[in-house]
């Protein structure tokens, strides 16, 4: 008779270990891949959110100055400098202004508080929009704000009290009267207003808020002071440098002599640190990925980059203590450093660009021809 053999306990040991270790083992790569994945689908997103905010940064900025003159096409609230104590690496803001090419509409007539319109707004313009009143042929301009809002078919503009300083000017010119044969127009001048702000999303207090860039207009009901809407997360730190056209960056200083249209070509005017001088803009950004890495400890990747200069020259720091809120910075986050140079093209303008228009005939409908535009009519082609 033959006997059956079963396994010996030190064979089901040996087993057992055999398989611990391998599941062990298993188990130890999944969460590998798994802390890998994530800190990757982080990285991409950070990246992801650094791409489209240049671009929209960008895109916009090309625009600053145009149909405005180069000495208010940018603006320099008090804590845009990184030299500011409270704006080192993590406030500084980007304001600039531009005409709106997309929208126009003729006047009947100028007060000082208020602008008749020949025709209804196509579309709503909100309290604290900048107008800019043309006269024909761009012989005079002025700026006003709106008081209220005015909508859609309004034909009445309320202008906010005349205080004699940019945008509040409310001069009442001459050439307002409208009794020529060419039209008064009022178009809108655009606000771009960015800067980087901390938003507490987990309501704890103590803990270190997420990062967004803000954007923001100036209009509506919202305080002055209101940052505006939020445009994309986790972005760290915006800097700004500013280029003349000899390629030397500068601190602009709005209380220098501006540059005007009709200057000779020696004078000072042209060279001075004037935002007037501006020709180009140096956008820096640093963002960080959307998710902490898990396997971080707080001494490891909790620093914000430094790059850029000083104004004296001497090389930034990079930051482990958030200088605004007096918090350490985040730990465990991967950081992206990119600069982008902009040439702000509408800056070089020397004489206000007149607008041009378009009036539908039968064989190009479309096509700018530079002619006044008809009563059915009034679209602004080209913008300028």
């Amino acid at each position: 008779m033959r006997r059956q053999r079963g396994f010996t306990l030190i064979e089901l040991m040996v087993s057992s270990a055999v398989t611990f270790i391998t599941v062990l083992a298993v188990s130890a790569a999944f969460l590998g891949y798994t802390q890998s994945f994530y800190t990757q689908a982080g990285i991409r997103g950070g990246q992801a959110s650094l791409r489209q905010t240049h671009l929209m940064v960008v895109r916009n900025l090309r625009m600053a100055g145009y149909g405005i003159e180069p000495s208010l096409a940018f603006g320099f609230p008090a804590d845009w400098s990184r030299e500011s104590p409270t704006a080192i690496n993590r406030s500084d803001r980007l304001v600039f202004r531009m005409r709106n090419p997309a929208f126009n509409a003729r006047v009947e007539s100028v007060a000082e508080d208020s602008v008749t319109l020949v025709d209804g707004l196509t579309e709503r313009l909100r309290r604290g929009q900048i107008v800019q009143l043309m006269c024909p042929g761009a012989i005079s301009w002025t700026y006003a704000r709106l008081r209220e809002d005015a909508p859609k078919g309004a034909k009445s503009l309320s202008l906010q009290p005349k205080t004699g300083t940019f945008p509040n000017l409310n001069e009442v010119h001459n050439c307002f009267s409208n009794s020529g044969a060419l039209a008064v127009y009022v178009f809108k001048i655009d606000v771009y207003d960015y800067s980087i702000q901390l938003i507490d999303e987990d309501g704890d207090p103590a803990s270190p808020g997420r990062p967004y860039l803000f954007r923001r207009h100036g209009l509506g009901d919202g305080p002055e002071d209101s940052f505006g809407e939020p445009v994309a997360e986790d972005i760290e730190a915006l800097r700004v440098t500013f280029v003349k056209a000899d390629g030397s960056t500068f601190i602009p200083d709005p209380n220098e002599a501006a540059p005007d249209y009709g200057m000779d070509v020696g004078d000072p005017r042209l060279t001075n640190n004037h935002p007037g001088n501006i020709r180009a803009v140096v956008v820096g950004l640093v963002a960080r990925s959307t998710t902490r890495d898990s396997g971080a400890g707080p001494e490891v990747m909790n620093q914000i980059p430094a790059f850029g200069r000083k104004a004296d020259g001497t090389p930034e720091e990079a930051l482990s203590v958030d200088p605004t809120t007096g918090k350490p910075v985040p730990y465990g986050f991967r950081r992206i450093v990119s600069e982008m140079s902009v040439q702000v093209r509408n800056m070089l303008s020397t004489e206000m660009p007149v607008p041009l228009y378009y009036e539908p005939d039968g064989v190009t409908p479309d096509a700018c021809r530079g002619e006044l535009p008809g009563e059915a009519n009034s679209f602004n082609c080209a913008g300028g």
